[in-house]
């Protein structure tokens, strides 16, 4: 996730253009670079990777924040994000950087910051299925040991008498 929220920062589309023979007329080198947020696509990849890292930390660093039930397992819900964020960048690089192009002094086309964040999103969802696979915390249907009357050091309660 923390490569991810890196990613957005990162230059998602870029355009150079050298005209080095042509100094005298002015012309030298250009460059440019736009990152995840000047699309759409890009501002639902930077939201979805504040979601995930905002779940992550809660859970991870303060377990004393009671969060409400989620529908599902936490797995699941990373592996639900991490296919949004694949998505999303997949869709940042149909609409707006999915034309390239070079030619004698200029290129023009999606840049490294566009394929961290794809393989960012594909990493996460890969780690939530396998999250999802691990065996969940044995819970005791009785609860935790220790908690109600234990009538004598464990043993069961007396028959009632008549």
């Amino acid at each position: 996730m923390i490569v991810a929220l890196i990613a957005v920062f990162l230059p998602w589309y870029s355009a150079s253009f050298n005209c080095t023979g042509a100094t005298s007329f002015g012309c030298g080198a250009f460059n440019t670079s736009v990152g995840a947020l000047s699309g759409w696509a890009g501002w639902l990849f930077f939201i979805a990777v504040l979601v995930g890292l905002a779940l992550f930390v809660l859970r991870t660093f303060v377990p004393t924040v009671q969060l409400p039930t989620m529908p599902q397992p936490d797995a699941v819900l990373f592996l639900i994000l991490g296919i949004f964020l694949a998505v999303m960048a997949v869709l940042y690089l149909v609409t707006y950087g999915g034309a390239s192009g070079s030619g004698p002094g200029y290129s023009v086309g999606p840049s490294f910051g566009l394929f961290i964040g794809l393989i960012a999103g594909i990493i996460v969802a890969v780690g939530g299925f396998l999250k999802r696979s691990e065996p969940q915390a044995v819970t005791s249907a009785y609860g935790a040991p220790g908690t109600g009357p234990t009538y004598g050091g464990g043993t069961p309660p007396p028959p009632p008498t008549a």
